[in-house]
């Protein structure tokens, strides 16, 4: 099979595991030609934790590089798209997803916003709205439960999660869509976590879960779109994604605290890529 060439989107936080840090690992090592656009460079990530840390917008840099690459003719087989730090960048996607893909590109969407019901700091309603914008763009959207709220213009619903508050927010914004839906980040219980998910063309929301360990652990979002998307433009199903991705997700969030590794700097994930590379060799039925 034809190695897809596969563009990355999102910012890249230099001395952490999240964002572009992890998903070029993942990526690559489920068997795909990685490439990446960066939209902002930051010494760490913004969450709780880091005070005074660095910012570059990348955005001025952007139109150089895709006019380069436009003069190269370079096409991509699929793009994943994560954190975007403006406006102006969410539309540009638009034009990027036209004229940098091949006929048959699979576009997967984490449409970056929030978390625990509220937006992230700098975040407006016109952000919202141009993402709700892009969203029709995508062939795959993984949003957690506060960013599906957002789209939607649903509340927040507290935890833990029930079939009864999460399934109108899928099927709301997959009939906003039409394309098949990741919801990461629901709680099935209190010893459970995973994602709900559709496929597109299908009204049966399914769920996956793993074990739920406790603590707050930064990255997760971005290893879990990284695993789900790597698979799918391997081709294969939603379902075995969403299997593989939660519990690949619960592996590397135990090594993190059996390993008294500090959570803050992101999750221990390197040492169980063989494990995915393993559940990508084995065959389906």
């Amino acid at each position: 099979m034809k190695q897809p060439r596969i563009l990355v989107i999102q910012d890249i936080s230099t001395s952490c595991r999240i964002s572009m840090n992890v998903a070029v690992p993942i990526l690559s090592c489920l068997e795909n030609w990685v490439s990446i656009l960066p939209t902002a460079l930051l010494s760490t990530h913004t969450g709780k934790g880091f005070e005074g840390y660095t910012f570059l917008d990348l955005s001025a840099e952007i139109p150089a590089i895709l006019n380069h690459w436009r003069s190269l003719g370079i096409k991509f087989d699929g793009i994943v798209i994560g954190y975007l730090s403006s406006v102006e960048q969410i539309r540009l996607m638009k034009n990027i997803i036209t004229q940098f893909t091949t006929e048959e590109a699979l576009i997967v969407l984490d449409p970056v916003m929030g978390d625990h019901g509220t937006l992230y700091p700098g975040f407006s309603s016109e952000h919202v709205k141009a993402m709700r914008e892009l969203c029709q763009f995508a062939d795959v959207l993984i949003p957690n439960v506060t960013e599906a709220c957002l789209l939607t213009g649903t509340t927040y619903p507290k935890k833990p999660h029930t079939k009864k508050t999460i399934d109108p927010i899928i099927s709301k914004l997959n009939k906003q869509n039409k394309q098949s839906i990741v919801l990461s980040g629901v709680t099935g219980t209190e010893k459970q976590v995973g994602a709900a998910f559709v496929t597109k063309g299908s009204s049966e929301i399914c769920y996956a879960f793993s074990q739920v360990h406790p603590g707050h652990f930064d990255g997760v979002g971005d290893l879990f779109t990284s695993v789900v998307a790597g698979f799918l433009f391997q081709q294969q199903s939603l379902r075995r994604a969403n299997e593989v991705a939660v519990n690949y997700i619960s592996k590397v969030v135990k090594r993190t605290i059996d390993d008294k590794i500090d959570p803050l700097y992101g999750i221990a994930f390197e040492k169980d890529l063989r494990y995915l590379m393993e559940e990508l060799k084995k065959e389906t039925f």
